[in-house]
């Protein structure tokens, strides 16, 4: 039975330890950066058109890279439709600040922290698979984006709840 117990253990920690170290530990990591640019963008960037009928909400943010778990500050704008913070789908376009049409799409489902979905070229079809973690609050949401290859990313949003 101890044997069980050690080896039920050490899973556990094999597993625990990489899933806190992508943790963010802040929910928003780089204040004087983030908050003036969502503030901008809010001001700038209109929501999609016509809400999915799943939708309980919409969120406006911005995306960046994210090297080495410290975030450089944003590159472009994000928005979109959630159904529930914490546990549902998630779809949202983005592009670089200097586009005003969106040139990629986010799509996926949050669990918890967890985010489990694909992110994709609007204008050439390619896309990947994107897992992350993230924390959230009653107004916003952060979580750090990684896909198969390449360099992890953040989305910072800030959500609001259709009445």
């Amino acid at each position: 039975m101890k044997k069980l117990w050690a080896t039920i253990g050490i899973c556990f920690l094999l597993v625990a330890m990489p899933a806190m170290t992508a943790m963010p530990k802040k929910l928003v990591p780089n204040a004087r950066v983030i908050k003036p640019v969502l503030s901008d963008v809010k001001k700038t960037i209109s929501t999609l058109d016509d809400p999915p009928e799943w939708a309980n909400g919409n969120f406006t943010g911005v995306w960046g890279l994210n090297i080495l778990g410290i975030p450089l500050p944003p590159a472009g704008w994000i928005t979109g439709y959630y159904q529930n913070i914490g546990l549902g789908n998630f779809a949202g376009v983005f592009a670089e600040f200097n586009e005003t049409n969106a040139t990629g799409a986010l799509v996926g489902f949050m669990l918890w922290v967890f985010f489990i979905g694909g992110v994709g070229s609007i204008t050439t079809g390619n896309g990947t698979y994107v897992v992350g973690i993230g924390v959230a609050n009653e107004t916003h949401y952060y979580v750090r984006l990684h896909g198969i290859i390449g360099p992890s990313y953040y989305i910072h949003v800030e959500y609001t709840k259709f009445e």
